[in-house]
């Protein structure tokens, strides 16, 4: 019975692992299909929400890794610690993130066909594969000591990815609406549930420490 109890242990591991080996295949398969041609996502759906939402964690990974590189070097007076900073301005940026998808469904739902959160997502995070290359980029570029070309990669990337990336997909919904509501005001009507969320959560973050980190990426911008 030890022995049983012993190999089931050890074998245990290994179904994780092979779990975590197939998920990274299907991601790669998926990025690469994304990459080649973004406006898939809007063919899957929520189909693809696992990937899409992988995507965003992604996104605000690899961002606050550059971020940081770029922080630490030209912002701060003394050394800045990597580990609260990546935990805390990797949250704020996978907020905004939610932000747009949040004010995206807001705005599908009143002058659109309406999508789930999840296809939301699909969508959003489907249209992230070129951003994250060129995230990817703007590292390589700072590891190399180019901070000059890597930091305006990065703000372009920035700026895309939760800016101009959401007004395309806007855009997108548009050309799908139902009857009602005409686009230009679901249009008006994303612009302000972004706006007002952007500005509920600049206000909830002031006065943290969140909040001296969203300075020095408005400060980038």
């Amino acid at each position: 019975m030890v022995k049983k109890r012993s190999s089931a242990q050890q074998v245990e591991p290994n179904i994780h692992i092979e779990k975590i080996k197939k998920q990274s295949k299907i991601y790669r398969t998926y990025f690469v299909q994304q990459l080649k041609n973004p406006s898939r996502a809007f063919e899957q759906g929520d189909k693809d929400f696992t990937n899409g939402l992988l995507s965003i964690v992604l996104f605000a990974i690899m961002y606050t890794v550059s971020l940081f590189l770029v922080v630490n070097r030209n912002y701060f007076g003394e050394s800045l610690g990597f580990f609260p900073f990546f935990f805390q301005v990797m949250l704020l940026v996978f907020m905004l993130c939610g932000i747009a998808v949040f004010a995206l469904f807001i705005a599908n739902n009143f002058f659109g066909s309406p999508n789930s959160v999840k296809a939301i997502v699909g969508f959003y995070g489907g249209q992230l594969s070129p951003v994250l290359v060129s995230v990817g980029l703007a590292f390589l570029l700072m590891i190399i000591q180019s901070f000059t070309y890597g930091q305006f990669v990065l703000v372009v990337s920035f700026i895309f990815a939760l800016f101009i990336l959401p007004l395309y997909l806007v855009s997108f919904l548009a050309t799908k609406k139902a009857p009602g509501m005409d686009s230009l005001y679901g249009f008006i009507l994303y612009i302000l549930v972004f706006v007002l969320l952007m500005l509920i959560l600049v206000t909830i973050m002031a006065g943290t420490m969140l909040g001296t980190y969203l300075d020095r990426m408005i400060y980038l911008i």
